[in-house]
Order: structure tokens, then C-alpha cells, then sequence
């Protein structure tokens, strides 16, 4: 019985060794992503060849308090990446560094209990770029890291320059590669 389990712990460690040398392999990724131009929400990450790759992120919030009021708030994210740099440092870790580019749209309305508005819907559009770095651990596990600049054009104010914003982003990630 001795000899079963060590036989058992030595395959399962050559298969998370075997598993790690192939980190290239895993082209999609799905998990959650947070900023102001990648959106708040979850994401899919599809990689198109060595250089390059998709991210698509939708966020939906509805928080109602029903003697009061409801909102809705959404996000739609999407980012072109192009990676510049890519090293491995162990068989276990490695790692990206990447431009992107990406635009996003989003939105919020309220609602008061009689079903009269509390907040006229909303609409936003933006476009930025930046840089980004996305360490891999063990092969599948990753948290992509990006800052860059944004230009936000939101429909509520008086005046056009009311309406528009240039912000620095930061935004984060975590993700599963697959």
C-alpha cells in the first residue's frame, strides 16, 4: 500500500511538472477583470497567434432596494494586446509584457419605487492604450497588470468639455488558462 501512494504522489507531481512546460499551449483564459476602460466584470481571454490576443469583459450590477429604489449599472470592455516581450524564468512561472489597445461602453439608469425615474440612463463610451505585464504561474494561473491613458466621453454635463475625460488607467486581472 506504501509503494501505491509514493507511485501515486510521482505521477501527479510529473503531470503538474509535464503540465507546466507547455505554457504557450493554452490560448483562451476566462476570470475576472477590473478598470475603468476594461470594464469591472468577467472576461474571455483568446490568444490569436504568438503575438497577439483578444480580451472581452462584461460587467452587469442591478442593486435594488425596493422601498427605495433600483439601479442598474453595465460594461462592455474590449482589448486588442499585442505582447513585445515574453520570457520563462522556471518551468513554473513566465511571463508577457504587452501593449494593448481597447475601447468600452457602458451605461446606469435608476428607478424610484413607483417606477418613476431616479437617474436617467446614462450612456459612456471610452478609448485607451497602455502597457501591460501578465505573469503565468504554473502554466494556467494568471494576473495580467495594465496602465495606460483613456479618453471617456460621458452623455451628462452642459458642455462637450463637461462630457469628456482623460484618466490614467490601472487595471487588473485574474484569470485561468486553458
Amino acid at each position: 500500500m506504501k509503494h501505491h501512494r509514493i507511485l501515486l504522489m510521482f505521477c501527479c507531481l510529473l503531470l503538474v511538472g509535464a503540465s507546466s512546460l507547455y505554457a504557450s499551449s493554452f490560448n483562451r483564459g476566462i476570470g475576472a477583470q477590473v478598470g475603468q476602460l476594461s470594464s469591472a466584470g468577467l472576461s474571455f481571454y483568446q490568444r490569436l497567434d504568438d503575438t497577439r490576443a483578444l480580451q472581452a469583459t462584461i460587467g452587469l450590477s442591478l442593486d435594488s432596494n425596493y422601498s427605495v429604489a433600483t439601479f442598474l449599472d453595465y460594461g462592455l470592455g474590449l482589448e486588442y494586446q499585442h505582447t513585445f516581450f515574453s520570457t520563462s524564468y522556471q518551468d513554473w512561472f513566465a511571463s508577457d509584457l504587452y501593449w494593448f489597445v481597447g475601447v468600452n461602453h457602458g451605461g446606469s439608469a435608476g428607478w424610484n419605487s413607483d417606477a418613476t425615474l431616479a437617474q436617467a440612463y446614462t450612456p459612456s463610451v471610452g478609448i485607451g492604450a497602455g502597457f501591460g505585464v501578465e505573469p503565468v504561474f504554473v502554466s494556467h494561473f494568471s494576473v495580467p497588470v495594465s496602465f495606460g491613458y483613456g479618453i471617456f466621453y460621458t452623455a451628462e454635463g452642459s458642455s462637450v468639455v463637461d462630457m469628456l475625460s482623460i484618466s490614467f488607467l490601472a487595471q487588473i486581472g485574474v484569470r485561468y488558462r486553458f
